[in-house]
């Protein structure tokens, strides 16, 4: 049986000619909706032997060119500060953990057998990684008087 990919079931289950009389039954209740007159419709929407397409309105005009700013009224950030220097802490974390990763990647390298190239590995990064971690935790502050209790501060 050979059908016409126009004539297939509608969501609802109706076929073809059910949906043209409920569509019909609808507009002989009261008044269809139009299209806003500002768009488009999709071909093939609102098409209907009594009513006309509504007319289109006049294209809007292009939008203007932005008006350049004078030369002097641009922002110009400031220069970046510079990075800070890695300090011996910083330098012995930094270096456990690439001699974990080259554990684990090639232990060959370092002169270390494969079976243990990894758990090693791993301990340097861990070992690198705790370091650095460890150092972000601020000092204590240094309290000569525990006696001395500046109380509130205005």
């Amino acid at each position: 049986m050979n059908r016409d990919p126009d004539e297939r079931a509608q969501p609802d289950g109706a076929a073809p000619d059910e949906f043209e009389a409920i569509v019909a039954g609808w507009r002989r209740e009261g008044e269809v909706p139009e299209w806003p007159a500002d768009v488009d419709p999709p071909a093939g929407l609102f098409e209907s032997p009594q009513a006309p397409p509504p007319p289109r309105s006049p294209d809007p005009a292009p939008p203007t060119a932005p008006v350049p700013l004078p030369e002097d009224e641009h922002f110009v950030p400031p220069e970046p500060p510079p990075l800070p220097r890695l300090g011996p802490p910083a330098l012995v974390g930094l270096t456990l953990l690439a001699l974990g990763l080259v554990l684990v990647v090639s232990p060959g390298l370092l002169g270390v057998s494969e079976p243990y190239g990894l758990p090693l590995g791993l301990v340097g990064l861990a070992a690198g990684l705790g370091w650095l971690v460890l150092r972000l935790w601020p000092d204590p502050p240094d309290r000569d008087d525990e006696d001395d209790d500046d109380g509130a501060v205005l």
